[in-house]
């Protein structure tokens, strides 16, 4: 193998700059793309359109994805590149478990109950679905109990996956290891266009007359694993080259450096400027999921460069992105159902959402991270912390 440095090498800082800014900014921008499906907001200023601008809030799912995918793999990363000792499987699902599972249980479980959804047809089907996160191979599922969970499904399933990938690509050097992630990200790409032109009549669930399996250009086969491997493998070679660059510039003064900076900024501007204008219409290849593969690329960007930067570290740091971060899984998990209940309780009292929408988003948004903030320090926090540090 062709090792980068030894183990002496290895950063022993775990926490990179920057990054919980950038998932509290993934959530809020989940939480904007389903607050504007309610209030449909109209607003334009010359080419800028606010409307656009909040449905692309969906390629926060983009962000979520190649984070996922640079910070799971780097353990992986310092074994293969710095000599350190293999991840330790067993923790490895301990933590995943623990990041996922309580707080999606949590939300599952109180969904299900409040709905009383087990006392409808098939709903059992449904619930364990839903319960083994494999609710995403069925159409009727998919986005039954609360549409965003089905992203979770598909995180689960990359879990899953990374630590079989790495065993087989451990022995290879770094250079052959990124040529056979692009080569992977390339065929995943061309098996699910395939997947997706191919499947041309429903397919029922079996068993069941009613419940609709697979469809022509359904979800199953547009929000699979498969559709998003680019995303996570983009991330995934993010995280060695960060590791890279994170090994060279331990021993250089200075924390920041003007260069990342303008990676930073300049992939930030092209990013809202293709997700706020009509210029985002050109960039997304047939069939591939949130711009790919121009938008997913600049994301990889501005994520490697962010511990980097001074200025825009400084900003995703304070403690308030700080904060959202932290509370970034609950905002993602409850915003939706927080939002439906808002906007029912203003219908309720004879309040139109559509008409009062600043109304709906300030209070949806304060509820929703006001739940967020219970899921974390009740929830979340407590079993992380046994997770990581068992007695």
């Amino acid at each position: 193998m062709n090792h980068a440095a030894d183990a002496d090498a290895i950063p022993t800082r775990t926490r990179l700059g920057g990054l919980d800014g950038l998932r509290g900014l993934a959530a809020l921008a989940v939480f904007g793309v389903h607050y504007n499906q309610i209030v449909d907001v109209d607003v334009q200023l010359g080419h800028f359109d606010l409307h656009r601008l909040l449905d692309n809030g969906e390629y926060g799912v983009a962000l979520f994805f190649i984070l996922s995918g640079l910070l799971l793999s780097q353990p992986f990363w310092k074994s293969i590149l710095c000599g350190a000792n293999w991840p330790d499987t067993r923790a490895y699902v301990v933590h995943r478990l623990a990041r996922i599972l309580p707080a999606y249980y949590l939300a599952l479980t109180v969904l299900i109950l409040l709905a009383g959804y087990w006392r409808f047809e098939h709903a059992w089907t449904d619930i364990l679905l839903h319960y083994s996160f494999l609710f995403n191979y069925a159409e009727f599922s998919i986005f039954s109990i609360n549409a965003p969970f089905w992203t979770l499904a598909v995180e689960v399933q990359f879990y899953v996956l990374l630590p079989f990938l790495f065993l087989l690509l451990r022995r290879l050097s770094l250079r052959k290891i990124v040529t056979v992630l692009v080569l992977l990200s390339l065929a995943a790409y061309g098996l699910n266009y395939w997947l997706v032109s191919s499947v041309d009549k429903m397919i029922l669930w079996p068993g069941s007359p009613l419940l609709t399996w697979i469809r022509p250009y359904g979800a199953v086969v547009t929000h699979s694993l498969l559709a998003h491997l680019p995303h996570f493998f983009i991330g995934v070679i993010c995280g060695a080259l960060l590791l890279q660059i994170t090994t060279t510039r331990s021993q250089l003064p200075g924390k920041g450096d003007w260069r990342y900076e303008i990676v930073f900024w300049l992939s930030f501007m092209l990013i809202f400027l293709l997700l706020a204008t009509k210029l985002g219409d050109w960039v997304q290849v047939p069939y591939g999921r949130y711009g790919l593969p121009l938008v997913p690329l600049l994301l990889g960007a501005m994520i490697l460069s962010t511990h980097f930067t001074v200025g825009a570290r400084k900003i995703l740091d304070s403690a308030p992105m700080h904060m959202l971060g932290q509370l970034s899984y609950g905002i993602y998990i409850f915003h939706l159902p927080v939002l439906r209940f808002v906007d029912r309780t203003m219908a309720e009292a004879a309040t139109d959402a559509r008409e009062h929408w600043v109304s709906l988003g300030v209070i949806s948004l304060l509820l929703t991270l006001l739940v967020a903030a219970i899921s974390y320090f009740l929830v979340e926090r407590p079993v992380l912390r046994l997770a990581h540090h068992p007695r």
